[in-house]
């Protein structure tokens, strides 16, 4: 054999050599690593898989979606005045103060409306109204989701959702303007029952949306209690309302659903191409095409360009993604399940506790450590490559988010109720008591505890006979009932949950009011 000859097969086994040692490092070894570590999750009794985690299906004579989905159906969601300038429950004027919506003469907001518009919007929407009352006896709402269909997978009844929330609420204002307590009683308690029902729809947008409900009828109940002809058991029923919304568990169950829809995209995204390509299109990053088409610029030169150029640029979309599918999504998947681990870790012990604050501490600590953020790489920065090393991952960051929107609506969710106790004192004994523990067991069974740190929910009976009702908030340090924002707030609006503490707003005076729409926040 040549000389010549040997070098060339010496050139080859060092070639394939190579080649042996670059699939190791970056294939196997990164696939060791996930299955290593999703063996280990399984080992701990965490299901990874779509049936392990689906919902309990909902017998058809308990579930309410048919009757929200005919009242989707008859809302008109147009340009007309309850969309456009609707009376606004709860509505901020100063830190710790907020207006009473229904006592006003008008509303406004950007233009003016009076009661008779918005009444006159209320009326044409009554029979789909009539139809989400019907939540309150079957307050369970299963729209048969297929959560196998992953990203693609459709949601067209989440904004309606909201649509018919903000529709009862509008609706409960109008009540309570026209001096019907009752009515108002039970379009909040619906929108509270819209809250319940879609407790067990196991996405995290589904319980985002569920969250900004509750959020809307924790307005419209503020609004409620500032009626002064309410009955103990109007308030009764609104009180039993509220203790059946539940968010760490859904949020829990939420967390696993996107796990396990993630873990069967991946594995979907590494057996197809054609699968890949779709699915990154469905996040904004679908593959280039060529500039100039059949037509050209009419310059042969500026066309050649052209076409050299985009066709370097599929090389590089193809080659990033080859690299996605034989490495990088192995290293995507591995972070993205530790990620989700944390959340979900956070979550249970938040439940196990029954506080948040050490837990979401924790869970930002711990989420640094595995770098849910993108580095740069010498190599990839210099070949130009698209960058799909953190497909999956990199949205693990945003899921921390859900734990702290699940414990803001736990704050709701207790506040509103310890709010309808402490008016239904009033109303039995004529004052509001001194201390909490007097509402129990009258009213309560125990003093309902501040979700943040697991203290009774902090309360001070003021010289004046109103209250004091607070959350110590999100930094965990009780500020006294401090409602005025730390540091600088670009658009203040005096929103109740971005004070030192979240304080129970108090009824605004007229002056404070008339103030408010002289010098509106910018």
């Amino acid at each position: 054999m040549s000389q010549r000859w040997k070098i060339a097969i010496a050139i080859t086994i060092g070639l394939l050599g190579l080649i042996c040692i670059w699939f190791v490092i970056m294939h196997c070894q990164p696939e060791s690593e996930v299955e290593a570590y999703k063996k280990s999750l399984r080992a701990r009794g965490e299901k990874l898989e779509i049936a392990e985690v689906l919902p309990t299906p909902i017998p058809p004579d308990q579930n309410s979606a048919d009757a929200v989905q005919a009242a989707f159906k008859l809302l008109n969601f147009g340009e007309d005045v309850l969309w456009t300038n609707p009376p606004s429950p709860m509505r901020m004027v100063a830190p710790g103060r907020a207006m009473i919506g229904w006592r006003q003469p008008d509303i406004r907001n950007g233009s003016t409306n009076t009661w008779e518009d918005v009444q006159l919007s209320v009326t044409a929407r009554r029979p789909a109204l009539d139809l989400l009352q019907q939540v309150r006896d079957h307050p369970a709402i299963d729209f048969q989701l297929n959560y196998a269909g992953g990203p693609s997978l459709l949601l067209p009844h989440l904004p309606p959702l909201r649509h018919c929330a903000q529709s009862l609420s509008v609706a409960a204002m109008c009540d309570l303007h026209n001096s019907a307590p009752g009515s108002a009683t039970a379009n909040v308690c619906t929108m509270l029952a819209l809250v319940q029902g879609m407790h067990d729809e196991r996405l995290l947008i589904s319980q985002l949306v569920r969250m900004a409900i509750t959020q809307i009828t924790l307005g419209a109940s503020w609004e409620l209690l500032q009626s002064t002809n309410l009955t103990d058991v109007q308030l009764a029923a609104l009180q039993r309302a509220w203790e059946r919304l539940e968010f760490i568990n859904a949020a829990e169950n939420s967390m696993l659903m996107e796990r396990a829809t993630t873990e069967a995209t991946i594995k979907e995204m590494r057996a197809s191409a054609r699968t890949f390509h779709s699915t990154l299109g469905l996040f904004g990053a679908g593959a280039p095409t060529a500039a100039s088409g059949a037509g050209g610029s009419g310059d042969w030169f500026e066309d050649i360009s052209d076409w050299a150029k985009s066709g370097w640029d599929r090389a590089k979309w193809t080659g990033a993604a080859f690299m996605w599918q034989t490495s990088w999504s192995y290293s995507d998947e591995r972070r993205a399940l530790q990620g989700s681990q944390l959340v979900l870790e956070a979550l249970r012990t938040a439940k196990t506790d029954q506080f948040f604050q050490p837990a979401y501490t924790n869970l930002l600590v711990q989420l640094a450590t595995i770098q849910i953020t993108n580095t740069d790489e010498g190599w990839l920065g210099s070949l130009d490559l698209p960058d799909f090393r953190w497909i999956f991952s990199e949205s693990v960051g945003a899921y921390s988010g859900t734990v702290r929107k699940t414990a803001s609506s736990e704050v709701a969710r207790r506040l509103a109720i310890t709010a309808i106790v402490l008016k239904r004192y009033q109303l039995r004994h004529g004052n509001y008591p001194s201390r909490l523990s007097e509402t129990t067991p009258e009213f309560l069974a125990t003093v309902p505890l501040d979700p943040v740190d697991g203290q009774p929910l902090r309360y001070r009976l003021n010289p004046d006979g109103t209250f004091l009702l607070y959350s110590i908030g999100d930094d965990g340090v009780d500020d006294g009932g401090n409602p005025v924002p730390s540091g600088f707030v670009a658009n203040p609006n005096w929103y109740w949950q971005r004070g030192r503490d979240w304080v129970w707003p108090q009824p605004a005076t007229p002056a404070e009011v008339q103030d408010f729409y002289e010098h509106p926040p910018k």
